[in-house]
């Protein structure tokens, strides 16, 4: 190989490197150049693409960060959540101004593109549920789910009379946002939800939201353990990592949504932008169901009726996939830069925390009362319907699986995040709008 083949097949390989599937080189280029310009102070000049390019610099940075730190990754929330404190600590500290923070919500916040995002998000949890699975769900698997969203509102209602907290804002603070499915499909669109009904500052909400969802995923990680402990005590209260009893068809919860064929990921965009002006127009003559409510009402009809081929099942969940990491990153610094460090800090307290533990504990419990009654097993039950629902989505169910020792549950655990999570955004439309 001569010099110039070599020099050559090295400047390949440097451009070509890549981390977490992104091109470095590029990143840099990128991140340098909007620097330079905010430095100048000409960031607002550069439009939504140099606001783009400015959060995704420090988005992604501080997600690698969260990501390369054990102890954060596993309990906290890993770079997602990095990104979100990141951002609000700058903000905090003056390091960027309030006008280019206003400048850079705006460009995500202010003009609901945020909304097309959560749309995809959505969708893909729901339509990547194979109807059969979805439709015996309804009838076996969801009264358990509610059982546990039941419990642990009556539990967190007793602890808020303990430390003082209304029973109001329990159900709509803690318990809502801590069984909302997770971050990216539930704390996010319920802070959207949130704003929409009480006019109120979604940021702010969320910031609350994303620490007690933080508090209460690191307990339901504790209590997978304890849960494992339990049944090994007493073996007639588990099934040893089967939900469902002997004689229970266990055969259509194994099916998945794939396809092996070309994808149409463009026809998806049109499909969401379809959806979503739908649900405006939905919402609009019909405001007392909230606008992710009506998406979630919709996709689930979709879903139940098989109405898309599975070319194009695949290929909405193929782009909200993509949707969510390049975008979503994006979106959580932006909320970051309308938060409060005093007020995030001030809602991790002993207070909260005996809050977290008793909605928790209500998720446990009401979901092992009503387990035998659609034959499955309360520990099963317990840890896929209730932990699996109190954590932060999908990272959250595999920490606290592995924890419990149960892995062979996660399908159950997709549908409590997906379904379950989709349920619990339409109650928080009508008890937004009933208890604040």
């Amino acid at each position: 190989m001569s010099d110039t083949e070599a020099s050559s097949s090295k400047t390949r390989k440097i451009l070509q490197f890549e981390v977490a599937g992104i091109p470095v080189v590029f990143f840099t280029l990128m991140a340098s150049l909007i620097i330079l310009f905010w430095q100048m102070g000409e960031l607002q000049e550069t439009g939504i693409v140099g606001a783009f390019a400015f959060m995704w610099s420090l988005g992604f940075i501080f997600f690698a960060i969260g990501e390369k730190l054990p102890i954060w990754r596993e309990y906290i929330g890993g770079g997602m959540i990095m990104a979100f404190i990141g951002s609000a600590l700058l903000l905090h500290y003056g390091v960027i101004s309030q006008e280019d923070a206003a400048f850079l919500t705006g460009s995500v916040l202010d003009n609901r593109f945020l909304f097309l995002l959560l749309v995809g998000i959505i969708a893909a949890s729901i339509l990547s549920v194979p109807p059969k699975i979805m439709l015996k769900s309804l009838f076996a698997y969801i009264p358990i789910i509610l059982a546990g969203v039941l419990g642990a509102a009556v539990l967190g209602m007793i602890a808020g009379l303990v430390v003082g907290v209304s029973p109001g804002r329990i159900i709509t603070h803690y318990v809502l946002p801590i069984m909302g499915g997770g971050n990216g499909a539930g704390a996010i669109p319920m802070a959207e939800i949130y704003s929409d009904s009480t006019g109120d500052d979604g940021g702010k909400y969320y910031s609350f939201a994303i620490s007690v969802l933080t508090l209460a995923n690191i307990i339901a990680i504790l209590a997978g353990s304890f849960l494992n402990k339990l049944g090994e005590k007493f073996p007639s209260l588990t099934g040893n990592g089967e939900l469902l009893k002997s004689g229970a068809s266990k055969d259509d919860f194994a099916e998945e949504v794939t396809y092996e064929g070309k994808l149409n990921t463009h026809g998806s965009l049109f499909f969401l932008i379809g959806i979503l002006l739908l649900c405006f127009l939905l919402y609009s003559v019909f405001p007392a169901i909230h606008l992710f409510a009506w998406v979630v009402i919709l996709v689930l009809g979709i879903n139940l009726l098989d109405i898309l081929s599975p070319a194009q099942k695949q290929s909405l969940i193929v782009f909200s996939e993509w949707g969510m990491k390049a975008f979503l990153v994006i979106v959580l610094v932006a909320v970051g830069l309308t938060t409060d460090v005093n007020e995030l800090i001030a809602a991790i307290n002993l207070s909260n925390l005996l809050i977290c533990f008793f909605i928790i504990c209500g998720a446990v419990s009401g979901t092992m009362i009503v387990a035998r009654l659609f034959n499955c097993h309360p520990i099963e039950a317990a840890i896929s319907a209730g932990l699996c629902m109190a954590n932060r989505g999908g990272s959250g169910d595999l920490e606290v699986l592995s924890a419990a020792r149960r892995m062979s549950l996660f399908p159950y655990a997709q549908i409590s995040s997906r379904v379950g999570g989709g349920m619990v955004l339409m109650l928080a439309g009508y008890l937004f709008g009933a208890l604040l």
